[in-house]
């Protein structure tokens, strides 16, 4: 892209090429907002939206970027509002058709924000719920360290994050930035469209000072780009230092302010103006300066001067041992007429703006989409980029992917039956060991957990896979021969990724190491484990990583108060409405350690073997429970458990079972099922029947409900799993519902039917207690259910 424009610093750039197809990119991201908004047909005559000045501010970044800086394996992370620029860079390197441009935010056209499943032209980050973007990178860059260590994974990947310096006020940003595992990746650049806006205000001053410091504690290489060349070159001239003092010292508003003042004897005056009064150095200094020219030269900030943004580009690449930030100082709605305006994050440009902008960019008439045209220097720099990018390449796995693995066969089942009285969550512990006895299946799990790994039942499996980290760490317990309860040996080998005490981190990282398939060709099936109750404080992250393609298992425990004197917050009560609530998670509450075991490698084999697979969720428990009571002579159980549930008392047989008179359904799942077991037993001697029925998953019972209903009012067939639960002599029957958890997660079962429902469960926060007293204060206890199955029949 070298010619006669190029520079002494960047002698294989021509800057004013690069500034052409600048130009074309601020007019088709803008134009593309204005199209959805104004030219587009409507039929809601609601705001389509967009967002034409936090676009406009990264446009010189990406500029600089995609055509001098990207290598063709880098994995960027774009802002949330900066969408429409990417598109447009994707359609001027024929990685988009220009009609896509045309159905911004339509439906089936291109998303809102940027989405690595819904959008056509290869996102590789979703963005939108702002703060994940930013540090999403981050953990992708851990996840390719795992690949390459664990697999010998060895293409070279860059992992980029753009984002708006109002983003950073995310809390969960600087949780990733405090993870140890992430502080000391070498191949992740950020970079910080500092535009000191945000959607309401300008931001408070002093932000930008303390974020350099900030990112230089968390262990960054960070790179200012805040002037650009002709504020540079003023800085220089006699005078200059104190126009530097003058600008550096005003606050943010202030400065904001400046940029909406149009007359140029207005702004020079105020440039002059300082606190101790007029300097006549600046005056002179800036006296020869047209108004147009004084305008310009205010906004000079190096986040859309080229040259500069390439420099701190190279800058960055030559970073090899730690995470690097540019932090490139821009104008929020630069280049267009809305520029600084406090409030023009979601403002929106006029017809008659557009126009000018038009004449400004040089698009004629009809011709507001289209591309460079054929043989002109602009469309041979946009096919270079694309060679050079590699975008021709349509194998969705890296090209230099390892080859294939050998397929890790899942069993559905361990020979072995259970005995005695197991928990869940102590279920989960052997079952995780027993899978390191299958090498090839071992080799693809990875687990994780915010520091609970041991108190959720990970320690054997740790045990004999390690803790993973990028460096080798010295075991000095081991060294030295001190006792210890459990081994942590600490390197590249490892298969456990134990984060610090962070919800967001935790769903990040199982988000990121759920995309393994898709972005490295290396499949895994991440496996994590927290506090049930502590899902609600990572929950925008958990949708986050879903929403996002990652694939991965997620263990709840221990669960609800049956925890027991743990009480309080620790007693989770909200977790299954999440599961029933979230898409593309399978939420599952098995009460017997065979259906663990069944359900877990079953979602193993789909996560492996099914593109089409769904997370998952299991809700485990403390609760020791009888395992006898589970009926493992019954055939198809294994299917009826994974299909949600089955029939585990049924008085069906009785003589004296009279559907409508003496039979109840009860629908219990997980720590409850004993309980109802109980009642339904002490009540059958008094001839009131009910049957109990094991629900291992109310998320698909009721989604199957719902689908089949879907189906059913367009004409077609279909069934439900709950119709063979319930036979039709029992559909109306009187039904009892019963859980450690919210009692609306089964409530909806009586409208599946339209029968009587008494829905018992746990609707306020816990305490601190025995179970039994817990049980019997929430009334799930057995002789609550007893009561209910009487009320529910009367």
């Amino acid at each position: 892209m070298a010619s006669s424009s190029s520079t002494a610093a960047h002698p294989d750039i021509d800057l004013e090429l690069l500034k052409r197809i600048q130009q074309r990119i601020l007019w088709l991201s803008t134009y593309m907002i204005h199209y959805a908004n104004h030219v587009r047909q409507n039929p809601d005559s609601l705001k389509v939206g967009g967002h034409q000045a936090s676009c406009a501010s990264a446009v010189s970044i990406l500029t600089a970027y995609y055509f001098a800086a990207a290598e063709p394996d880098d994995l960027i992370s774009i802002k949330p509002h900066a969408a429409p620029v990417y598109h447009a860079i994707q359609y001027l390197l024929g990685n988009l058709p220009q009609d896509k441009l045309l159905r911004l935010r339509e439906f089936g056209g291109l998303q809102a924000y940027p989405s690595r499943l819904k959008d056509p032209d290869s996102f590789h980050f979703s963005t939108g719920s702002v703060g994940f973007g930013a540090v999403m990178p981050h953990f992708m860059s851990l996840a390719n360290h795992y690949v390459t260590d664990r697999f010998g994974y060895a293409q070279k990947h860059r992992f980029l994050a753009l984002m708006g310096d109002a983003e950073l006020d995310e809390g969960n940003v600087w949780e990733a930035l405090g993870d140890d595992n992430l502080q000391s990746l070498g191949n992740v650049i950020w970079v910080v469209d500092l535009n000191r806006q945000s959607l309401d205000r300008v931001v408070p001053n002093g932000r930008a000072q303390k974020l350099g410091a900030s990112l230089r504690s968390f262990g960054f290489h960070v790179i200012e780009v805040k002037y650009g060349a002709r504020l540079e070159a003023a800085f220089a001239r006699p005078g200059g230092p104190r126009l530097r003092d003058r600008i550096e010292q005003m606050p943010n508003d202030e400065y904001q302010a400046l940029l909406r003042v149009h007359s140029g004897e207005e702004l020079a005056h105020q440039l002059c103006t300082f606190p101790d009064g007029r300097d006549e150095a600046v005056a002179r200094l800036l006296a020869g300066e047209s108004e147009n020219d004084l305008r310009s030269l205010v906004s000079d900030l190096g986040g859309h001067d080229l040259s500069r943004l390439l420099d701190a580009f190279r800058e960055a690449a030559a970073i090899t041992d730690r995470p690097v930030a540019i932090v490139a100082y821009t104008v929020k709605g630069w280049g267009l007429p809305l520029a600084g305006d406090p409030s023009n994050h979601s403002r929106l440009v006029t017809a008659e703006q557009i126009e000018q902008l038009r004449g400004h960019c040089g698009i004629e008439e009809g011709g507001e989409f289209s591309a460079f045209p054929a043989g002109s220097p602009e469309a041979r720099a946009c096919l270079e980029t694309r060679q050079r990018l590699h975008l021709d390449r349509t194998a969705q796995r890296p090209a230099s992917s390892p080859p294939a693995h050998p397929q890790a066969q899942v069993p559905e089942s361990f020979a072995p039956d259970y005995h005695g009285e197991v928990s869940t969550q102590q279920a989960l512990g052997s079952i995780l060991s027993e899978l390191t006895r299958h090498p090839e299946l071992r080799a693809r799990l990875v687990t994780t957990s915010p520091d609970v790994a041991v108190s959720t039942n990970l320690g054997s499996w740790i045990q004999k896979v390690g803790v993973y980290s990028p460096q080798n760490r010295i075991d000095y317990f081991g060294e030295r021969s001190v006792p210890v309860a459990l081994k942590w040996k600490q390197g590249n080998h490892g298969q456990h990724v134990e984060l610090g005490i962070s919800e967001n981190n935790f769903f990040l990282m199982l988000g990121a190491l759920g995309v393994s398939s898709d972005l490295f060709g290396v499949p895994l099936v991440p496996i994590g484990t927290l506090y049930d109750t502590f899902i609600s404080r990572g929950l925008d992250a958990l949708h986050y990583a879903i929403y996002n393609g990652g694939k991965f298992i997620v263990i709840g425990t221990p669960s609800g108060i049956s925890l027991g004197p743990e009480g309080g917050l620790h007693q989770s009560l909200m977790p299954p409405s999440f599961g029933i609530e979230s898409p593309l998670i399978t939420y599952y509450e098995p009460c017997f350690a065979k259906e663990v075991e069944w359900i877990l490698l079953e979602g193993i084999r789909r996560i492996l073997e099914d593109p089409a697979a769904e997370s998952l969720f299991l809700r485990l428990s403390t609760v020791p429970q009888r395992q006898d009571l589970l009926p493992h002579d019954r055939p198809a159980l294994r299917q009826s458990v994974l299909d949600g549930g089955y029939r585990l008392l049924d008085y069906s047989n009785r003589a004296e079972y009279k559907p409508g008179e003496n039979v109840v359904n009860l629908f219990t799942c997980g720590a409850m099922v004993p309980q109802a077991v109980d009642a339904a037993r002490e009540l059958a001697a008094d001839e009131l029947f009910v049957n109990v029925i094991c629900v291992t998953s109310p998320d698909l019972l009721h989604r199957q409900w719902v689908r089949a209903n879907r189906e059913r009012m367009q004409g077609r067939p279909a069934a439900h799993h709950l119709e063979q639960l319930v036979p039709r002599n029992e559909a109306h029957c009187p039904i009892v519902t019963v859980m450690d958890g919210h009692p609306h997660a089964l409530s909806f079962l009586g409208s599946v039917f339209g029968a009587r429902t008494v829905a018992l469960g746990v609707d306020r926060y816990g305490q601190s207690g025995s179970r039994q007293e817990l049980y019997q204060h929430y009334q799930i206890d057995a002789l609550s259910i007893i009561r209910a199955a009487i009320e529910v029949l009367n």
